[in-house]
C-alpha cells in the first residue's frame, strides 16, 4: 500500500499539539510498519526534501511540493485542487492522511483520512483561533475515514455533524519517552532558574480554554496558597493573569514561565508537587499523560476527554467551580499518602497509552484503503 502523510506541520518553528501528534504518527509508523510504502509531503519553495524533518529511509521518503512558504489567499486551494492531486496520481498513492486541517483534496481513487482533534468552537464557543466549521462540513463529506483522538471528539462529531459512526475511528495518543522522572540535578536547575524556591503547583497552557483564570482563582481560594507557589507555563495574556493574582492576594505566589524548552517542561513536571489542569475542553489532553509519566499527581477536569485520559489516577473537578479546584489542591497538598497513591496510579494509567499502540491503530485504518 502506498500511503501519503501530509507532514507540513513538522516544519513549523514552534512546537504545538498538532506537531506532537504528527511527529508521534510519523515516527510510530516508521518503527512499526515495514509493509507499506510512505511518502511524507511538505510545501515550500526554499527547502529541499533532505532539509525537512522526518525519516527518509527504508520504506519512507520525503517530497516537497513547490508552494510559497508564506501564507497567501488561495494557497490551500492551490494545494488541494492542483498540486496535491497531481502528486498523489503521479506517485500512485492509495491512502492520503491529513493529520490536521479543515479541507480535503478532491481526488478520485484515493482513500482519504482526516484527523479531527476537537470541536472546541462548537462545543464551548472558543473563538481564539476559531475553527472553520463550514470547511469542516465539506471535508467530512469528502473523506473515507475520520481519525479522532478520544471518545469525546467522536461524540461531538456525531452530535454536530451527524457523521456515520462507521467512518470514525478513535486512536488514543501517547506521551513521548522523554517524559519520565527527571534527574535531581535537572529539577534543581530548573527551580533555581525560575525562582521556584518553595514547593510549587504547575499548570501549562496559554489559550483561554486552559482555564488559567479558574486555576488562579482556585489557588487563591485554597488553604495551601501560603505554603506553595503556583507556576504557570503561559505565553499569552500574561499581564491579565498577573493582575488577577494581585487582586486575589496571591500575586507574590505566582510565577509565570514563558517559552519553556522541552527539557524544562520535563523537569518541571517531575519537580512539581502537583499538576493542575482543569481545562474547559480538551480533544485529548496530552499534558495529563506527560505529567503522569514524570511522576506528578494530576488534578484535571471531569468533562470533555480529561476523564478518559486520567482514569482513576487523577482527581476530577468541575472546571467552572474554583471552589472544587481549591479543595482538590488542598487534598493533594495536605495528604502525602494520597499524593503517593496518585503518583503510582498515574504511572500505571500512562502505560495504557503509547505512540506504538497509536501507530498500529493508524496502520489498521491505512490497510482498509
Amino acid at each position: 500500500m502506498n500511503v501519503c502523510i501530509e507532514s507540513q506541520v513538522l516544519n513549523h518553528p514552534r512546537r504545538s499539539g498538532l506537531m506532537t501528534y504528527t511527529e508521534g504518527l510519523v515516527n510510530g509508523v516508521h518503527r512499526n510498519d515495514r509493509a507499506n510504502a510512505y511518502a511524507l509531503v511538505y510545501y515550500s519553495l526554499r527547502r529541499s526534501a533532505d532539509g525537512m524533518p522526518g525519516p527518509s529511509d527504508g520504506n519512507f521518503r520525503k517530497a516537497v511540493l513547490r508552494v510559497p512558504d508564506r501564507p497567501f489567499w488561495g494557497r490551500q486551494a492551490l494545494i488541494d485542487d492542483f498540486l496535491l492531486p497531481a502528486f498523489l496520481k503521479k506517485s500512485k498513492i492509495q491512502v492520503f492522511h491529513r493529520p490536521a486541517g479543515y479541507t480535503m483534496p478532491d481526488v478520485k481513487g484515493v482513500f482519504k483520512i482526516l484527523t479531527v482533534h476537537d470541536l472546541r468552537t462548537l462545543t464551548i464557543g472558543d473563538s481564539r483561533w476559531a475553527q472553520n466549521i463550514e470547511k469542516y462540513k465539506r471535508a467530512l463529506n469528502a473523506l473515507d475515514a475520520c481519525a479522532v483522538v478520544s471518545e469525546c471528539t467522536k461524540r461531538d462529531l456525531v452530535q454536530h455533524f451527524k457523521i456515520d459512526e462507521k467512518k470514525i475511528r478513535v486512536t488514543y495518543l501517547g506521551a513521548d519517552d522523554r517524559f519520565r522522572p527527571a534527574p535531581d540535578r535537572d529539577m534543581a536547575d530548573v527551580k533555581a532558574r525560575y525562582g521556584l524556591d518553595q514547593p510549587f503547583l504547575l499548570s501549562v497552557g496559554s489559550v483561554p480554554r486552559k482555564n488559567i483564570d479558574g486555576i488562579i482563582r482556585g489557588f487563591a481560594a485554597s488553604r495551601s496558597k501560603d505554603q506553595f507557589l503556583l507556576a504557570l507555563s503561559c505565553n499569552m495574556d500574561v499581564e491579565k493573569y498577573q493582575s488577577l493574582a494581585q487582586d486575589l492576594g496571591v500575586g507574590p505566589r505566582l510565577r509565570i514561565l514563558r517559552n519553556l524548552k522541552d527539557a524544562d517542561i520535563v523537569a518541571l513536571y517531575s519537580a512539581c508537587h502537583c499538576f493542575v489542569f482543569p481545562s474547559l475542553y480538551e480533544g485529548f489532553g496530552l499534558p495529563i499523560l506527560e505529567a503522569m509519566q514524570c511522576g506528578a499527581p494530576v488534578i484535571t477536569a471531569n468533562s470533555s476527554s480529561c476523564p478518559e485520559v486520567a482514569g482513576d489516577a487523577g482527581i476530577l473537578v468541575n472546571p467552572a467551580e474554583p471552589a472544587e479546584i481549591a479543595e482538590a489542591i488542598d487534598q493533594v497538598c495536605r495528604d502525602e499518602q494520597l499524593r503517593k497513591r496518585m503518583i503510582e496510579k498515574g504511572f500505571q494509567q500512562a502505560k495504557k497509552f503509547g505512540w506504538d499502540r497509536f501507530a498500529n491503530q493508524m496502520k489498521e485504518i491505512y490497510d482498509r484503503g
